[in-house]
Parts: structure tokens; C-alpha cells; sequence
């Protein structure tokens, strides 16, 4: 899980040479009045290094900005793994160039600097490859079924989302991307938004408002059954707005890629999202207000992703705040087992939770397995309800139900990669 971004948090770990090498590259230089603070910056001294940048001026501050935003997010041993294996798709070897650049604040600024394509592409395909939120959805039973990627198959999808996001009066525009990488398909779309007023300052400081059509994204992921970790084909998708428009984006993919319908869903079974929980910062949030007191992992079963047939089960101590998580750093060191190689394919988790009715708090003990299983059917109503407010409000449960999210689009969020393009 991506920690908070903060320009001075990231400053402190940008090594001075780089950035003065990404700025000599972008041709970003300070005017006469702010060069001799770059001049005498040192490496380490994070205040000085702040104050200069803040004293840019905004058309040279901007970008710089920019760059820092998206670097922390490859910052990590993931985003290096990433960007490292998407360069042979653009012809560039980093593997060597890279283990000679110390710390992962090194290594992605270097990229973005000299091999931009290879980061922005690397930065889309990690988001999309960890799907984790309330706004992704996960359909699975797709059995020995091939994808068409060909330009005639993209355009017909192309075209046909942007006809259904015409009847809410946006879809004019729409762009697609597509990746194949590790015999997986990852579609992105980029659809005109409604015309939003964009307000800033220029750059003499007088504030402005200016008409602005951002676009938004909608992303399939694509997972034959053939290079499926468990060998079940499934579909993930992102996409903001209510029910219908998620079935419909999901038909249109099977319709113009797959050339076939989409699997019948048992409404009985869910979609559930585990491998975001093998990150020690997952927030398992609580609210007093609605009983939900405290929530714990009881159990964790992981593999790993090169052998899916050898399966842990970590039983924690109930009395012990973050125990699984502590046998998880003791039974798999990260040195050894990077945590993207792992996978979390079974969780229980016990909820301290306070009834309407009740006076005493009372647990509630379930289990959540991958891809759709979950024992909170054979529960209470009560129960139920409970347990699945919590796997929504975690980003867990990935269910059709209209209360997932009944709005259309504020244009709130970027998109899974954090990008909120504007047209």
C-alpha cells in the first residue's frame, strides 16, 4: 500500500545528482534570483533542498512536482521489479543499470528521467495488476477462453464504451491502450468526462477559472485460465458508477475481445479481493458509531506465486494486535519472498462488534476465501450485515450491489494508476 506523499518526505530521499540531472533534462532552470540557493545546495539537507523548490517559479515548479508524485509511487521494491521487466518491451535492459543505482528514491527518478515511456507504462500495469477498491470488480469462470487484441477487435471496444457513456452526455472522446504481458491482456480507456471548471492561478497570481474536459479511465485486466495463477480465466475491471454500467462495460469486453458472453453469476457468490491484506498496512478501518469496535486477523493462508500447489497457514494469537503479521516477517522473510511473489488465497478475521439491541460487545468470527467463497452466508442476518459492511469499507468484497456505489462519477478519483487526465 502506497505510503502518504508529501514533497518534503520525498525530497529527503531524492539523491542531489539526480535531480539535478532530471532538471538539466527537462530544461527546468532557476531564474537568476532563486540560482545561487541551487548552487550551494548540498546533498542531505532536505529544508534547503524544500525551499529552493518551493521558490521555482510555478511553470518550472510544476513539473518537477509532478515527477516527484509519480516517482513515489514506484519508489519500491514492486515499482523496481515493474519497471525492470517492462524494459525489454521498449528495448532497454535496466536489470544491471539499475542494481548499480542504491535505493529504490534512486532508481525511478532515474527512469523517469531517461526511459519515460518504460516508467508511465510500468507505473499503469502495476496499479492494474493489484486491484484493490471499491471500484474494482472481479469476474471469474472464464474456461480456455482466448483473447483478440487485433487493432479491428480494440476499435469495436473502443467505440463501444464510448456509446454508452454517450447516453450521460460524455464519452465524446475516448482513447485505448493495450499491453500484453505475461500472456495477460490489460485494456485502459480514456473517456472524455463532463466539462468541469477548472480554478488556479495563473502565473501572474490572479486567480482564473477555466472551462477543462478531463477524461476518466476504465481498465480490464485479463487473465486467460492458461496463465492463471489458480487456472480459473477471470476478468478484472475498473470502472466508477452504479451496477448497469459495470454489467455493461463487462458485456461489451466479452462481446467485441472475447467474442462471448459473460459467465452466469451464482448470486449467491461474490467476488473478494485478499492480496492487498498481505501488506502490514492495510487498514482493517472501524466505526464506534455503527458497533464496529476492532477487527483482527485471526488466520492467513498464503502462497507463492511460482508454486501454487504449496500452501501456509499462519495462525495468529487473538490476543496479540498484528501477530499473523509478525509470523508473516518470520516464515517469510522479504529478502527471500518479495511480497508481490505472494499471494493471500484464504483470511479469517474476528470482529469486535456492539449490536443496536445489545450493551456488551460480542465477536464475530468469519472466513474469506479467493476468488468467492465466504462463510457469512450460513450467519445471521444480523451478522451478515455486519461483515459485509466491513469487507466493503475495506475494499474487499467486490459484489454488484446496488450499495456499492449508487452515484454516477464525481471525478473524485484518478483512476487506479492516480491519473486524472485532462483532454
Amino acid at each position: 500500500m502506497a505510503l502518504h506523499y508529501s514533497p518534503r518526505s520525498v525530497l529527503r530521499h531524492l539523491p542531489l545528482p539526480l535531480i539535478r540531472a532530471f532538471m538539466a533534462h527537462e530544461g527546468i532552470t532557476p531564474d537568476a534570483l532563486a540560482r545561487p540557493a541551487w548552487d550551494a545546495l548540498v546533498e542531505g539537507d532536505t529544508g534547503a533542498l524544500h525551499d529552493a523548490w518551493r521558490k521555482l517559479p510555478p511553470d518550472r515548479r510544476e513539473p518537477f512536482e509532478q515527477m516527484m508524485r509519480q516517482v513515489h509511487e514506484l519508489a519500491s521494491e514492486a515499482g523496481t521489479r515493474q519497471m525492470i521487466a517492462e524494459g525489454p518491451h521498449h528495448r532497454v535492459e535496466l536489470a544491471d543499470t539499475l542494481a548499480g543505482i542504491d535505493g529504490f528514491h534512486a532508481k525511478a527518478p532515474w527512469v523517469y528521467t531517461y526511459h519515460r515511456h518504460v516508467f508511465h507504462t510500468a507505473r499503469q500495469l502495476l496499479a492494474a495488476g493489484c486491484p484493490m477498491g471499491r471500484f474494482w470488480n472481479l469476474t471469474t469462470g472464464f474456461d480456455d477462453v482466448p483473447f483478440d487484441a487485433t487493432p479491428g477487435a480494440l476499435t469495436n471496444l473502443r467505440q463501444a464504451v464510448a456509446f454508452l457513456y454517450r447516453e450521460q452526455g460524455r464519452g465524446h472522446q475516448c482513447s485505448i491502450e493495450q499491453y500484453e504481458r505475461d500472456g495477460a491482456l490489460y485494456v485502459f480507456l480514456f473517456v472524455d468526462d463532463y466539462t468541469h471548471t477548472h480554478t488556479a492561478h495563473d502565473v501572474r497570481g490572479t486567480l482564473t477559472r477555466t472551462p477543462l474536459r478531463p477524461t476518466f479511465e476504465v481498465v480490464y485486466v485479463y487473465t486467460p485460465s492458461g496463465v492463471a495463477p489458480n487456472g480459473v480465466g477471470t476478468l478484472d475491471l475498473y470502472a466508477r458508477g452504479d451496477r448497469r454500467w459495470r454489467a455493461e462495460l463487462r458485456e461489451r469486453f466479452c462481446e467485441h475481445v472475447l467474442h462471448t458472453r459473460a459467465p452466469l453469476a451464482d448470486p449467491a457468490r461474490r467476488s473478494y479481493h485478499l492480496n492487498g491484506l498481505i501488506d502490514h498496512s492495510f487498514p482493517l478501518t472501524t466505526d464506534p458509531a455503527r458497533g464496529v469496535l476492532s477487527a483482527v486477523i485471526r488466520k492467513m493462508r498464503v502462497v507463492a506465486r511460482e508454486d501454487m500447489t504449496r500452501r501456509v497457514v499462519l495462525e495468529a494469537n487473538a490476543a496479540r494486535t498484528g501477530d499473523v503479521y509478525e509470523m508473516l516477517d518470520i516464515h517469510f522473510p522479504v529478502e527471500r519472498f518479495p511480497r508481490d511473489e505472494l499471494l493471500v488465497s484464504m483470511v479469517t478475521f474476528t470482529i469486535m462488534h456492539t449490536p443496536p439491541d445489545g450493551d456488551r460487545a460480542r465477536p464475530l468470527t468469519f472466513d474469506v476465501s479467493f476468488p468467492d467463497a465466504c462463510n457469512l452466508k450460513s450467519l445471521s442476518p444480523a451478522h451478515r450485515e455486519v461483515g459485509e459492511w466491513c469487507l466493503r469499507q475495506w475494499g474487499i468484497l467486490g459484489d454488484d450491489e446496488p450499495g456499492d456505489y449508487g452515484g454516477e462519477d464525481d471525478g473524485t478519483d484518478g483512476g487506479p494508476a492516480g491519473a486524472h487526465r485532462a483532454a
